[in-house]
């Protein structure tokens, strides 16, 4: 939504107002008649990465411009252990709740780990999606390029995959969660951008292509199956250089998790398939590469 739309419907005063720390700053500073003076309720939703120093800017702008009597909520699966991150939030008195002092996966999610050769993931990827056909499936990623590659490798071997990063417009952002939540795409390749936040009822099953570089991180990414009761299932790949990450998510989640179940030699029969799909993607992000460029 656009500045000006956003700046009229403000101008009605709304009762709650829903926001992004940047995107609020903005209205604070541009939006002529906007402010926060009578607010009685501060809630923030993944407190954990709002408070992080990444926002410190936005989030003492937006301190600065609001009542010291109010109701401040924080919340998050993940909450920081920093007490100056939480003081930064100026809390008075605060009272802390909390469902389990661990970090938890929930009962009905089935986890496991894939031990595989760095040289053979996209190999190993291809397998385990044939292996789950008709399910809805989420693949996470560590970056916005592998992301986009892995959805055009995946595009070329026949499967209804739609890439999500923040390289990407809004618009082409919203577009694509869409098109999952429809189920006219039936795999979502995303990088953390979807990893909180996001309320898909229908995801069948995380695989964690690229193991999260903080631990926490897992948590977010395999919770967004198996929720509000249902079953789920997340597959974590495993290369020989992760080994020291995959650990200390089991540490952290106090879980050993099973090896996901795989036949090498069934595996190495889509060898000559994927290498060609690969020889393709890596082409399509060539041109793209080339596009972006004519657009700066």
């Amino acid at each position: 939504m656009d500045m000006m739309t956003q700046s009229l419907a403000l101008s009605k005063k709304p009762h709650i107002i829903i926001a992004t720390p940047g995107r609020l700053v903005d209205h604070l500073e541009n939006t002529k008649g906007f402010s926060l003076r009578a607010l009685k309720f501060l809630i923030m939703d993944e407190a954990d990465r709002i408070l992080d120093m990444d926002f410190e800017q936005e989030v003492d702008k937006i301190l600065k411009a609001i009542p010291r009597e109010r109701n401040t909520y924080l919340y998050s699966a993940t909450m920081t252990q920093k007490v100056q991150k939480l003081q930064r939030a100026s809390l008075a008195n605060p009272v802390k709740v909390e469902v389990s002092k661990k970090y938890q996966t929930v009962e009905k999610l089935q986890q496991y780990y894939l031990f595989i050769p760095l040289k053979h993931k996209d190999v190993y990827l291809v397998h385990v999606l044939n292996d789950l056909p008709g399910d809805s499936i989420m693949v996470f990623c560590a970056t916005c390029a592998n992301t986009q590659r892995t959805a055009f490798l995946l595009r070329n071997l026949g499967f209804t995959a739609i890439p999500l990063h923040g390289k990407l417009s809004q618009a082409k952002r919203l577009g694509a969660l869409q098109k999952f939540k429809a189920k006219s795409r039936s795999i979502l390749i995303a990088t953390d951008v979807a990893s909180r936040g996001l309320d898909i009822p229908h995801v069948d099953v995380v695989i964690n292509f690229d193991i999260p570089s903080h631990s926490k991180d897992y948590i977010h990414r395999v919770g967004r199956t198996a929720r509000a009761g249902r079953g789920g299932k997340s597959i974590t790949f495993v290369t020989q250089y992760d080994v020291e990450l995959y650990q200390k998510i089991e540490s952290l989640i106090d879980k050993k998790l099973p090896l996901y179940p795989t036949v090498t030699e069934e595996v190495m029969v889509l060898l000559d398939r994927v290498t060609e799909a690969q020889l393709f993607a890596n082409k399509e992000m060539k041109e793209l590469e080339g596009k972006d460029k004519k657009r700066r």
